[in-house]
């Protein structure tokens, strides 16, 4: 199970992005339990990249509106919500993809972190920082 846990409106796990920072590694087909930890007002945390599905809210059922598959997920005040995240095949351990709160302002605010999906068995041996990307002049 992986905790996450937001408080306030610019960081998870007590950190703000780092574009160069990678938070956290997958293995590819993966299926995880992500745990969302919401200390403050309401949040609309969102997945790049997977299908998820509510398991709980705060230890029950989750409501009729938040079954199904989703990307995004309502993490009500001072909650508690348990999703099943499925992650997909493609592999790739220098392009990250995020996870962050849906709020623009919070987004903006630096509410972000960054995943890889690698091959599995591979996660201990990731580089857990991006390369800098060479800026093209002329495109």
């Amino acid at each position: 199970m992986r905790h996450f846990k937001l408080s306030g409106h610019d960081a998870i796990n007590g950190k703000g992005v780092d574009m160069a920072r990678i938070d956290e590694v997958v293995p590819a087909g993966a299926v995880e339990i992500w745990e969302i930890e919401n200390n403050v007002y309401s949040h609309n945390f969102h997945i790049h990249e997977v299908a998820f599905q509510v398991l709980e809210v705060d230890g029950s059922a989750p409501p009729a509106y938040a079954t199904g598959y989703k990307d995004t997920v309502y993490v009500p005040s001072k909650s508690v919500v348990r999703l099943a995240v499925q992650f997909g095949g493609h592999t790739d351990p220098a392009s990250p993809y995020m996870y962050h709160c849906h709020i623009l302002r919070h987004e903006d605010s630096g509410m972000m972190g960054q995943f890889v999906i690698v091959e599995p068995g591979t996660e201990s041996r990731v580089n857990r920082t991006v390369p800098a990307h060479t800026s093209h002049t002329g495109h």
